[in-house]
């Protein structure tokens, strides 16, 4: 019964939230690329790699019909209305799949480019932009996925349909016995994370709780019961140039570049997306510690990495209105009096280009707290891991409860540990870019840089990181938990922020930098008055006693600028 009333209360949340009807390409729109430094080699590569994504078994997913009715689940009508991009057939993808999804095996799951792969419209223009902000709905997709899982088996003129769709009309009573046992695997499965991964909040389009759920997923792995937490750490999809190039990365700057440390980065982000791992250690002929065994696939980690490393930042397309260069000019000043300090300014096509990036501490940015406090505080107890130490076999012994992101840390470093060449060549990829040879190299927070050994105190950790701005523009919605609709809102004091705006529409606004925002039967509410979705901080066009320091002018002066960065 608990499975039931989870997955009820999941897709109520979504009704009750917005209801969704895309359609495909219209007739006289074509699709543009912009000049990103990618080869369709590239593209194609990014869009389909297996990297170990384990979420449901291929074939299945390929003949699960929607809940509600008797269409695919995976046709590009149905997965449009998640915000996922539909694709040609190609060797890549020999099922059109939508960008972001992929055959591993037997299964199927999720690849980089589900959450970091852009598409928008303006006028009869579609454009596609590589490495930007995903426009997905990963929770309201999820729980189809589950709803569909439920209705086969529930559904015996369904289960019948799907079944033929599998094995042909003649079916042995043997084989439709192991395709209901697998399917009842399959959705106990779905449902089992439902439950450990609940939230109240419908995320929306175009972002995630993906600290959460691998914290989630590190406290499920010590095998107690009631040991993780609702997700309400939100975070946008973030735009991925230059981010082989910036010393520390992730929303927190947990996690820096250097050493193994873009490999230990990405295997995380796999163990969110539902890659498998062994959790008891292996040994190799008995004799060597072989570390956890997994379906994550590092090196293709690894080539991703490189690929991404070759991305430029997208430009200000053509057919947009043009830039007043004047006004720009104008902005320019301006940026380097409010915005420079902690928005670097980047050679877009450097190879050679590196970046210190800017922490802010929650004091001093004053946008939504949870996802950094989620890291920091989120603790659990350890189960089969006490004892174990905090990176697989050095550091501090886990005790009987401990952080999660402890234990977090436990499984990316075993997975290393199982991986002892790739981990060799992912360091001598790091020296490549430039990275020192250090585990942690110096971080600069609140303006100065902290004290050595301090990368990852809790001080270093309860903070955001100012990314560089260049293809800012592509980057809406804006801070780090997607609550600011454009770049006007951002700039305006934070009790002038809209409280309520909708996304649904893939619609570019040119003027205000973001996507056009109204009311229609497509859209999602965002309200920022629910603490998650919170609006307030990087008040940085504001002044002494709350009073604005940027008039109307340089508002959009700044805004100008920013558009050809």
């Amino acid at each position: 019964m608990k499975y039931h009333r989870h997955i009820v209360l999941s897709v109520l949340i979504v009704i009750l939230s917005y209801s969704i009807s895309f359609s495909a390409v219209a007739d006289g729109q074509s699709m543009t690329y912009l000049e990103q430094n990618w080869s369709n080699k590239d593209r194609q590569y990014f869009y389909f790699a297996d990297q170990g994504s384990r979420l449901i078994t291929y074939d299945y997913f390929l003949n699960l019909e929607q809940a509600q009715n008797e269409q695919l689940l995976r046709n590009d009508q149905s997965m449009l209305r998640f915000g996922f991009i539909p694709a040609e057939k190609s060797n890549n993808n020999p099922d059109g799949l939508p960008i972001g999804l992929a055959r591993n095996g037997h299964q199927m799951g999720l690849t980089c480019a589900a959450c970091h792969t852009q598409q928008i419209t303006y006028k009869d223009k579609i454009i596609r932009i590589d490495g930007s902000q995903g426009f997905i709905d990963l929770q309201r997709f999820l729980a189809a996925l589950t709803a569909s899982l439920k209705a086969t088996l529930d559904d015996k003129e369904k289960f019948v349909r799907f079944q033929s769709r599998l094995h042909g009309e003649m079916v042995s009573e043997q084989q439709q016995d192991l395709l209901m046992k697998t399917l009842k695997t399959e959705y106990k499965k779905r449902a089992r994370y439902d439950i450990y991964n609940h939230s109240d909040i419908a995320f929306g389009y175009s972002r995630t709780t993906a600290f959460d759920v691998i914290l989630n997923t590190a406290l499920v792995a010590t095998g107690e019961e009631n040991n993780t937490y609702p997700l309400t750490g939100f975070t946008s999809f973030p735009y991925i140039w230059d981010t082989p190039y910036q010393d520390y990365v992730e929303w927190n700057g947990s996690q820096s570049n250097t050493g193994v440390g873009a490999l230990a980065r990405n295997i995380g982000q796999v163990i969110g997306v539902f890659g498998d791992i062994e959790t008891e250690p292996t040994t190799w002929l008995g004799l060597m510690d072989g570390g956890y065994q997994s379906s994550i696939q590092v090196s293709e980690l690894r080539k991703l990495e490189r690929i991404v490393s070759k991305l430029y930042s997208p430009l200000w397309p053509d057919n947009f209105p043009e830039v007043d260069i004047d006004l720009a000019k104008l902005g320019r000043g301006l940026y380097e009096q409010h915005c420079i300090q902690c928005h670097l300014d980047m050679n877009r096509t450097d190879p050679l280009r590196k970046i210190q990036v800017r922490m802010s501490t929650l004091d001093a940015i004053k946008t939504d707290p949870l996802m950094a406090e989620n890291v920091v505080y989120f603790t659990g107890k350890t189960g089969k891991f006490e004892g174990r130490s905090r990176y697989y076999d050095t550091g501090d012994k886990l005790e009987e409860q401990a952080r999660a992101i402890h234990l977090a840390n436990n499984l990316m470093v075993g997975v290393l540990k199982n991986n002892p060449l790739q981990s060799y060549l992912a360091k001598r990829d790091a020296k490549k870019l430039g990275h020192p040879d250090i585990v942690h190299p110096p971080k600069y927070v609140d303006g100065k840089i902290i004290e050595q050994g301090q990368e990852v105190s809790d001080y270093a950790l309860l903070a955001y990181k100012a990314r560089p701005l260049n293809g800012v523009w592509a980057g809406a919605p804006f801070l780090h938990n997607g609550s600011i609709p454009n770049l006007y809102q951002l700039l305006l004091p934070a009790e002038q922020r809209m409280e309520q705006f909708y996304l649904g529409s893939t619609e570019y606004d040119p003027i205000n930098v973001g996507y056009v925002s109204k009311q229609t039967s497509n859209s999602f509410l965002f309200d920022t008055t629910i603490k998650g979705n919170r609006n307030s901080g990087h008040e940085y066009g504001v002044g002494k006693y709350g009073k604005p320091v940027l008039s109307e002018q340089q508002r959009w002066a700044l805004i100008e600028y920013l558009k050809m960065i």
